[in-house]
């Protein structure tokens, strides 16, 4: 702060700050003969809390005004009060803590001893006993942040009487000394204001992690709410002021996203240490103030890009910082006592989730350095993400470890005090006046901050709006009523501009922002997703296009930032918060939602598939149906530029693949037939095709809306199982049969019926898994849309059409012989076997019944609970890892598929929406079916 007032008048005068804990005091005298007298400084602050100190010894050192022995924090008190006296200098202000304080009981005595002593100095300078009023001005505090807040509006006030007669105004900021969309930076610290108390909460819990020999944190908060500028511009520049935290003089830095860092996030890290970022000096001729450490590559150490990322890959990844960090504090010439440190800073940190091209196996490997690193001791790490993120840190069990509650900082939204000092003080500092409404008697400054106060996420759009407030000044440096009104207030001022840059430019220009959009912006999976920036090359846009001017003019009004050099820059949005207030940005997003979530898909899947070995490459293409017809008509509607050469390579080759199977599929198909005899071979070929042809055309589907629901069950449920945790899920929309397939539909396909209960309307039983992939697999290969078997979780979501209960005709029991054939009285006494519970009602049937009997459920599904269990795609997993969501590969033998609704012949503890059944994929029963899904082009 001192600091920062230093720069702020440096113009006028210099200004330094002694504090005795500085000076090089000598073992051979008195701590108080080293350290230079406060008579002879202009100001002298006194900050008493919990004690008052040593007292000195020697009749030298007696109080200056009270003749008795003193500490030596009364000593310079009084010294400093008796020069004042005197000779009108220094100007003394004392400073008192009213807070608690928390006893040691190993050390009570002394505590409440000095505590007194302190109550005791309090009463004697500036207490008349007499009357207990006051007899000299003192004040109090509670926080640190109130009193740093106190400390500088008192010391400024000070400066500006010193000001020599007739300055009025100070003006040490180059330009605006407001952000406008963009984060404040390191060498922005200058004009950063309002976070004084997050500023010392984060770097207290800094450095209660490093004593925990894990200097890892993660800061957090909503978009908008100024975490990365408190990292940036309030944290790192914190840190750099030797001492700040204990013995660490020297503190070398280096700030990263996961975008900048590349596809490898390792390597990208290695390059970023290496690089010597120091700015040009600042205005304190201040330099290093964005160092990372290029030691690491002199010649005594000789590390490269690559060996370090090597290194950084292995269990020592602190070795080479270590050394780099020696090299750097020998160059400052640190003493025993003081230490260097790197801070890595990794903005931004949601990325390495949204960005389709960080693999899940990279991600866990940067992970895994940054943990080991900040276990090192010569390493701090401070990652900062999106509040409406956190969630997905519940992915990564590693991350989950690494992030303990006391290693997460909530950053809490601007209070009044905070946007009074976001507003006010970076104009002082610039001699900016804002005018004053006569007849309210308020200030456009006030205005703006009770505006501030409604929106948590509201600094991005506050900044924006200083900075155009400053770009209207009139020459009287008077920032108007009239200029916040034309410019939209608060709210209205990004959308108001970025609509006037819109609405400025040709047609062929605005034809391209559809195109732009999408490669400026991404959206998370599942319902929900948040529509995110990212980062995309500017070679991307050709000189000279309508996509190039639109992006220089965005560019050149900095609602869009451009980072690297002219080869390399990387263009993205300056702050999200433009893509929810510009209407048309919102409305472009909304329209390409779906696709642009299923673009982050396709990125993931091309990013694995690259990395795959030849081997493996082919299991990890699109597989034919759902997914495949998904990728083939994005690329359709979207251009090449708009998907990039990796997706397009991607599904291509995946289109390549499966037309190379089919062919070879309908190869042996041909071959079979001819080498039958050509009689029966006729009647195979010519059968299957004609059924597939008939069941296709009578087969019923209804199509299931996308949404999200809760997957399981509660434990309160009846009947509940251990294997059904609840957690949300989201589902696309999907077509599923109307009815389960019957016994007619399987003979025309398959020319067999393995039923046992026999009847062409009833569902077909006795398949196994495979035999009912197989059928999917024919319907595919002979019709017209792509067949399969639901995945496990689209099967729940079917079967609850939209409900939360046990099964979706509620939770009672009696009610089942509407809506399902069960195991009810009926059944039992059919069976004549004790099998568990049942359904205390009748329905007449025994065993199965014909298709859709029964009512159907709220997607108009009939049979989806009883009747048969039905084969869903997808192998179990007794804790849902995620496979509920896909379907097994059906080489893979080794794993259970999942059956449910439950049967004919099972209670109510199985028949329930969440209940989960399994067998082996070529397991039968005369109460196994299925039902079929599609997607038709």
């Amino acid at each position: 702060m001192i600091q920062r007032l230093g720069r702020e008048y440096a113009d006028h005068f210099s200004i330094a700050s002694v504090l005795w804990e500085r000076e090089p005091l000598a073992a051979t005298e008195s701590p108080q003969e080293g350290i230079p007298k406060p008579s002879e400084t202009d100001i002298v602050v006194v900050v008493m809390w919990s004690r008052l100190g040593t007292p000195l010894s020697g009749d030298e050192w007696l109080g200056p005004l009270s003749n008795k022995p003193v500490t030596g924090t009364e000593w310079e008190f009084e010294n400093a009060v008796q020069a004042s006296q005197k000779h009108g200098k220094p100007h003394v202000m004392f400073y008192l803590r009213n807070k608690d304080i928390l006893i040691n009981y190993d050390n009570s005595e002394q505590q409440t001893s000095q505590k007194k002593l302190v109550d005791e100095f309090v009463k004697t300078w500036f207490i008349d006993t007499t009357d207990n009023t006051l007899k000299a001005a003192y004040h109090t505090f509670t926080e640190s942040a109130e009193f740093e807040r106190m400390l500088e509006q008192h010391l400024r006030e000070l400066l500006k009487r010193r000001l020599p007669q007739g300055t009025e105004k100070i003006s040490c900021y180059p330009g605006s000394p407001f952000r406008g969309l963009r984060s404040f930076e390191l060498e922005h610290a200058p004009i950063f204001y309002g976070r004084t108390q997050a500023r010392h909460e984060l770097r207290d819990v800094l450095k209660v992690r490093a004593a925990l020999n894990c200097a890892f944190v993660l800061v957090y908060g909503a978009s908008g709410s100024g975490k990365s500028s408190l990292v940036k511009a309030g944290l790192l520049s914190d840190l750099l002021l030797p001492g700040m935290m204990e013995r660490v003089a020297v503190c070398r830095n280096v700030v990263v996203t996961p975008t900048s860092l590349g596809s490898d996030l390792v390597q990208g890290l290695a390059d970023a240490l290496l690089k010597d970022k120091t700015h040009q000096k600042g205005n304190d001729n201040s330099s290093h103030w964005d160092q990372a450490l290029p030691e690491m590559c002199q010649d005594a150490l000789d590390w490269d890009s690559a060996s370090l990322a090597k290194q950084l890959r292995g269990e020592q990844a602190w070795i080479p910082i270590q050394q780099g960090l020696k090299v750097a504090g020998d160059a400052a010439k640190l003493t025993e006592y003081g230490v260097a440190r790197l801070l890595i800073i990794v903005d931004q940190f949601e990325e390495i989730f949204t960005q389709g091209r960080i693999t899940e196996e990279g991600r866990s490997e940067f992970v895994g350095v940054l943990d080991r690193l900040a276990r090192s001791g010569v390493v701090w790490v401070v990652c900062v993400m999106r509040s409406d993120f956190i969630h997905w840190l519940e992915k990564m069990p590693q991350l989950m470890a690494l992030t303990p509650s006391d290693a997460r900082y909530s950053l809490k939204p601007t209070n009044l005090h905070d946007l009074e000092d976001i507003v006010r003080r970076p104009a002082q500092m610039v001699g900016l006046q804002f005018e004053k409404d006569a007849t309210k008697g308020i200030g456009l400054d006030d205005v703006i901050v009770q505006a501030s106060l409604t929106n948590p996420g509201i600094l991005p759009l506050l900044q924006f709006l200083l900075d155009l407030l400053w770009h209207k000044k009139t020459p009287e440096r008077l920032l108007t009523f009239a200029s916040y009104h034309d410019l939209g207030k608060l709210e209205g001022a990004i959308g108001r501009r970025a609509e006037e840059i819109f609405r400025r430019l040709g047609k062929e220009e605005q034809a391209s922002f559809a195109s732009i959009m999408r490669l400026l912006v991404t959206v998370g999976d599942g319902d929900g997703g948040k529509a995110t920036a990212r980062s995309v090359s500017l070679s991307q846009f050709g000189e000279g296009t309508p996509r190039r001017r639109l992006v220089d003019a965005l560019l050149s009004e900095r609602l869009l930032v451009a980072d690297g050099d002219t080869q390399g820059a990387q263009v993205r949005v300056v702050h999200e918060a433009l893509l929810t207030h510009w209407p048309e940005a919102a409305k472009q997003i909304q329209q390409d939602y779906v696709d642009l979530q299923l673009r982050g898909r396709l990125e993931q899947a091309a990013a694995r598939w690259n990395l795959a070995g030849k081997k493996d490459k082919r299991d990890l293409l699109l597989p034919g149906g759902f997914q495949l017809q998904e990728g083939r008509e994005l690329l359709k509607r979207w251009s090449s530029e708009e998907l990039g050469p990796e997706i397009l390579a991607y599904v291509k080759a995946s289109i390549s693949s499966f037309r190379r199977r089919r062919m070879r599929l309908i190869l042996v198909i041909v071959l079979s037939v001819l080498t039958l005899p050509v009689g029966y071979g006729m009647w195979w070929g010519v059968r299957t095709y004609l059924g597939v042809l008939e069941v296709e055309k009578a087969m019923a589907f209804v199509s299931i809306p996308k949404g999200c629901y809760q997957m399981g069950s509660p434990e309160t449920e009846p009947g509940r199982s251990d294997d059904e945790a609840q957690h949300k899920v989201c589902i696309e929309n999907f077509e599923l049969g109307q009815f389960e397939v019957m016994q007619s539909e399987w003979e025309q396909v398959m020319h067999s019926n393995p039923s046992r209960f026999k009847n062409e309307k009833n569902p077909v039983e006795m398949v196994s898994w495979d035999e009912s992939v197989d059928f999917a697999k024919y319907m595919s290969w002979f019709g017209k849309c792509a067949y399969r078997l639901p995945t496990e979780a689209e099967w729940e979501y079917a079967a609850r059409g939209g409900t939360t209960t046990s099964r979706y005709w509620g939770d009672g029991k009696k009610e089942a012989c509407q809506f399902a054939n069960v195991l009810d009285l009926d059944a039992k006494a059919g069976i004549n076997v004790e099998i568990g519970s049942w359904f205390e009602c009748h329905d007449g049937i025994v065993p199965t019944a014909l298709v859709g009997y029964f009512k159907p459920n709220g997607f108009g599904l009939y049979d989806i609970l009883g009747n048969v269990w039905e084969w869903t795609c997808s192998a179990y997993a007794s804790d849902y890892d995620g496979s509920e969501k896909n379907c097994a590969k059906t080489e893979d033998k080794g794993s259970n598929r999942v059956s449910r609704g439950g049967s004919w012949d099972y209670g109510p503890a199985y028949v329930r929406s969440a209940y989960r059944g399994y067998n082996a994929p070529g397991g039968r029963g005369n109460s196994l079916g299925f039902r079929l899904a599609r997607t038709c082009p």
